[in-house]
Order: C-alpha cells, then structure tokens, then sequence
C-alpha cells in the first residue's frame, strides 16, 4: 500500500514537473512568434520610410509634386501609427522583454526620422499640420501613466476626426535618441508627456481634441 502511495506521488510530481516545462516553452515560443511579427513590421514600416526619403530626392522631378510628397508623408504616418497601436496591444498582454523594448527603441527612432522627413518636406512644400505626442515609456508613475492614457485617446479621436488633414507622431521622449533629444531643445519642449503642434505650440495640460484643434493650420 505504501509502495503504490510512492509510486502515485512520483507520478502526480512529474507530471506536475512537464506541464511546468511545457508552458515555459509554449510562452517562450509566443515571446518569439510575437518579436518576429513585430520585427517583420518594423522592417516594412523602414522600407516605407526610405521609400518616403527617395522620393523626396525627386522632387525637382516634373512627375513628382509637393501632394504627392505630401500624400507620401501622410500614408507612412498613418502606417506607422497603427503599427504602434498593435505594438501596445502586445506590450499589454504580456511581461515587457528586452527583446519588445529594443523594437519598441527602434520605432521611435523610425518616428523620430518621419518627423525630421516632415520638417524638411515643409521647407520644400509649405506648411504640413504635424502633432507629436511625446510620452514616457518606462514610467511606473500612476499619475504620469494616468495622463497619458488620456492624452492618447484624446489625440486618437483628433487623429480620426481630422484624418489625412493631420500628420499624429508619437514618440516615447525617454528613450535617450540623440536626434529626437536635439530635436526637443530646438522646440522648447522641456518635460513629457507633452504634445507639440506644428513645430510651434507646446501643450503639457491635458486638452480636449476641440481646443486642440484651434492649433492647427
């Protein structure tokens, strides 16, 4: 009786033992699977962004006018929002890695180059309406956390309402990007989270996507 007692218990324990192993594997297989999508996304949003900046070099080219650079611009932007959105959603449902950290560090640098590819194409093209959304990435403050999630469905709603009139940039400011930290001193932007709108008005208050609105060109 005790024999079979043993051999019961030893055999509830490792059974235990492969379901433990077996779900370590099974989410170290997702945590992958899910770096991969997010890796094959960033690497279509890069290729879009050359695109952008090739284009660009045409511009004295007779086929090629400030709406379609425009357009261009527009279409990217509107790309690399929704992949941030779907990025979030895999940020949300599980532990942050290293791995969802550094892709996420990458698309701000592919935002921070966008919008260095916005400025320019106004120097060319005329004035474009760009908000920039910059935001703490690492934050663990509830307040800070808490304004920002404000801030993002109120820039979503002025983002749908406005469509391609508007170029939505969201960038995590703490991110220690050198062109994005020069680009935040020649602006004035001093604090985050903080939107700045068309290179020219700086808002760290929380504003409705109406007043907000009253920015824009």
């Amino acid at each position: 009786m005790l024999s079979n007692k043993k051999h019961v218990f030893w055999e509830a324990f490792f059974l235990a033992v492969l379901f433990v192993l077996l779900g370590l594997v099974l989410g170290i297989y997702l945590e992958q699977l899910r770096t991969d999508n997010t890796n094959i996304s960033f690497y279509q949003s890069e290729t879009s962004l050359y695109d952008s900046f090739a284009l660009g070099k045409l511009l004295e080219n007779p086929y090629v006018s400030c709406e379609d650079l425009k357009l261009a611009n527009v279409n990217f932007a509107n790309q690399i929002y929704d992949e941030a959105r779907y990025l979030e959603k895999y940020e949300d449902s599980s532990k942050l890695t290293d791995s969802l950290k550094i892709i996420h560090r990458k698309y701000d640098v592919l935002r921070t180059l966008l919008w260095m590819n916005v400025i320019s194409l106004e120097g060319k093209c005329g004035e474009i309406n760009t908000v920039v959304y910059l935001y703490n990435y690492s934050s663990e403050d509830v307040e800070i956390k808490s304004r920002q999630t404000v801030w993002s469905r109120t820039l979503q709603d002025l983002k749908e309402n406005e469509g391609d009139n508007l170029i939505l940039i969201p960038i995590a400011a703490d991110q220690d990007i050198v062109s994005l930290n020069y680009l935040l001193r020649t602006y004035g932007v001093r604090d985050s989270p903080a939107v700045l709108i068309n290179e020219k008005v700086v808002l760290y208050e929380i504003h409705s996507a109406e007043e907000i609105k009253d920015y824009l060109r």
